[in-house]
């Protein structure tokens, strides 16, 4: 058997349990860094997501277009729509936002969504 290591936790072994679900509650954004400040907004938010949070997303991505490296895209799952709700609505958050806001060229686009089918959620 391969010692297969869970994406992003860096624990040789460690099973990921299925968190993705048909309805769940999620949110996809899109952020434009400053000019050159693209490897700066992926550090931040890439480490915002290891607060220790318990209401955070349980499922994440963060990907770069090929030919735009100061944009920004983010897939967030949350557990339900209560987590969903108290982890944008946690003040304890305010700061790292805060610190995303001031590498952002402009308004980030955000649009709350929900799985309809997923790889992991069935049919």
């Amino acid at each position: 058997m391969s010692n297969i290591t869970e994406l992003g936790s860096g624990k040789p072994g460690a099973v990921k349990e299925k968190t993705m679900y048909k309805n769940q509650p999620g949110v996809v954004l899109r952020m434009h860094a400053k000019p050159g400040m693209g490897d700066d907004l992926f550090e931040l938010t890439t480490n915002l997501h290891y607060t220790g949070d318990p209401d955070g997303p349980v499922d994440w991505v963060l990907c770069r277009p090929n030919d735009e490296p100061d944009t920004l895209w983010a897939f967030e799952f949350y557990r339900d729509e209560k987590s969903f709700t108290r982890h944008y609505t946690n003040p304890a958050m305010d700061e790292g936002h805060k610190k995303v806001f001031d590498l952002l060229a402009d308004m980030p686009l955000r649009a709350d969504v929900h799985i309809v089918s997923s790889g992991e959620s069935g049919r």
